[in-house]
């Protein structure tokens, strides 16, 4: 009989953090995940700097920093000029662990992992994530090979992403998006044990969005320190993110059982907590102290012929064509136009021949980027450390916003550290609870921060979510070498350095992450190996392509 599984099981926790998973522990509501801890290592998992999505699994997924992997954000800004496009997987410049496994000839699977569209030709299988901000579903351009999404299709009636708007809530929002989020848990666990029942995998990973979309939108109903707590909301509410979690957990004992794996990692890419009721406006702020300057008045209500009226555009689309027509929609539109679009959003009504710095404002991460092209190298330190101080005296309330202003090199290494935003902010929290960044065009001229409105509390994308990503998230560690009761720190790009060691594989020279030596007991020194990397070729997405970026619309409120 053939034997079928994985040698090595990967289950990813979008946004899980271990505030919420050693609660549910305690309570016995996760058995599964409390059993790998047990009896493996468990770390508290640091992310990218900012923790943001695409960059974090990036990271995980070649074991090295975006300033080598090169994938910073949903979209990418050409190195001469203004302009925009959506980032895709042809962007990132090292290889994937599936790439590095396939390539020596083991069996890979990948399902529904961010930053893998379009999917590689891997030797197995690959079904993209939602790979940018925006699907609802996936189609056969999602799929290596192609003919694996009929099957889907067949068996599992296809995969969803969070198939609801996730921008305007709205009375009975919350009960469903909830059954949305319960109904795809179970298809996506059975896609997995559909794949692992077919052969023996080497390496085999799975990715559950829904613990990063239920914790933005339902952290108020559960937290009762939470200054935007419903204390009215009904019970079941008030458990959505417990129900996920176990729910989860449910799903990964499961798939434990379908692969008989010699190795498990259970990780997420970031952590996860509240946000507070205090709304900032970044370019407000350089606007007033003279780094920003607009070319005209920005109309409040998002109407002016620039970036408000983009926006305008982008969010009624958004919001008012049915996800199931945004697809079709958005077949229509080359990814040149959309970027367009995004471009025109951000940068639309600035001057940018008096604008010396100026913030995309991401509410995910506080990043600006410095215009200043004909500058001498002493001139931008000295503009760097003028405005660094400047943003470590803003005050709201009394209180410090920022706690630490970064250049990117600080941060970052390697030959793509060019393609990030050249400084990076730390927010203070507000007692425990983060600060909202918004879009400047939505306020008056010196508006540099206000408190939300309680009609304002529960958020949406675009809108200062009520949940929001944190530095560190979750890892477990399970399997033969491993060390039972471990307790460790890591970083993102460890991950796939120590699986390819307990797999005896040797590890590429160029990654960033080191094996995990506290939680192992090891017994042999790591091998390292060089790996070719071949010249970077980005692809841009042609107006042929634009047919598999589906669905772009819906979660344009990430942009």
């Amino acid at each position: 009989m053939t034997r079928t599984g994985a040698r090595t099981l990967i289950v990813a926790l979008d946004g899980a953090t271990w505030d919420l998973a050693d609660r549910y522990m305690a309570d016995g509501l996760m058995p599964n995940l409390s059993r790998l801890c047990e009896e493996g290592a468990r770390a508290s998992l640091n992310s990218t700097m900012p923790p943001m999505t695409l960059p974090a699994w990036s990271t995980m997924l070649t074991g090295c920093n975006p300033g080598r992997h090169g994938i910073f954000d949903f979209v990418r800004k050409a190195q001469e000029g203004w302009s925009l496009e959506f980032t895709n997987a042809t962007h990132r410049a090292v290889p994937t662990w599936m790439r590095l496994l396939s390539d020596r000839g083991m069996r890979t699977a990948s399902v529904a992992v961010p930053t893998t569209w379009p999917p590689e030709p891997i030797n197995g299988v690959m079904v993209s994530g939602f790979d940018g901000p925006v699907s609802t579903g996936i189609d056969a351009s999602f799929c290596h090979p192609k003919s694996i999404y009929k099957e889907i299709k067949d068996r599992f009636g296809g995969m969803k992403f969070a198939d609801f708007q996730e921008s305007r809530i709205e009375a009975g929002w919350h009960d469903a998006a909830l059954e949305a989020l319960l109904r795809e848990i179970p298809r996506k666990q059975g896609i997995s044990e559909w794949l692992l029942a077919s052969e023996r995998w080497d390496c085999f990973m799975m990715l559950f969005g829904e613990s990063d979309t239920v914790s933005h939108h339902f952290w108020m109903f559960h937290d009762e320190r939470s200054p935007r707590y419903q204390r009215e909301a009904p019970q079941r509410l008030r458990k959505a993110i417990e129900t996920v979690y176990r729910r989860l957990d449910e799903s990964l004992g499961a798939l434990i059982s379908a692969a008989g794996a010699e190795h498990i990692a259970v990780v997420s890419d970031h952590g996860f907590g509240g946000a507070g009721v205090h709304a900032l406006y970044l370019n407000r702020f350089l606007e007033l102290n003279g780094w920003l300057k607009y070319k005209r008045d920005v109309t409040v209500n998002g109407l002016s012929s620039g970036s408000g009226f983009a926006s305008k555009i982008r969010a009624a689309a958004a919001t008012r064509i049915p996800s199931s027509l945004q697809g079709k929609v958005y077949r229509a539109v080359p990814d040149s136009v959309l970027g367009g679009l995004e471009s025109q959003s951000r940068y639309g009504d600035l001057d940018l021949g008096r604008t010396r710095a100026v913030s995309d404002e991401m509410n995910y991460a506080a990043t600006i980027r410095l215009n200043l092209p004909e500058a001498a190298a002493a001139d931008r330190d000295a503009a760097f450390s003028e405005l660094r101080n400047l943003l470590l005296s803003w005050e709201v309330d009394g209180h410090r916003v920022v706690k630490e202003v970064h250049r990117r090199e600080d941060i970052y290494v390697g030959k793509r550290v060019c393609d990030s935003p050249e400084i990076i902010l730390e927010l203070n929290e507000r007692d425990g609870y983060t600060y909202t960044l918004l879009p400047s065009a939505r306020v008056p001229k010196e508006t540099t921060w206000r408190r939300l409105e309680p009609a304002e509390y529960l958020g949406g994308k675009g809108l200062g979510m009520n949940g929001t990503h944190r530095q560190h998230g979750i890892l477990a560690l399970w399997g033969e070498g491993v060390r039972a009761g471990a307790s460790i720190e890591a970083g993102l790009a460890d991950i796939v350095p120590t699986l390819l060691h307990l797999m005896g594989e040797a590890i590429p020279s160029h990654m960033d992450g080191e094996v995990l030596s506290d939680a192992l007991v090891m017994a042999a020194d790591p091998l390292q190996t060089d790996v070719a990397i071949e010249a970077h070729q980005p692809q841009s997405a042609t107006d042929e392509e634009a047919d598999a970026l589906r669905a772009r619309l819906e979660r344009l409120g990430y942009l």
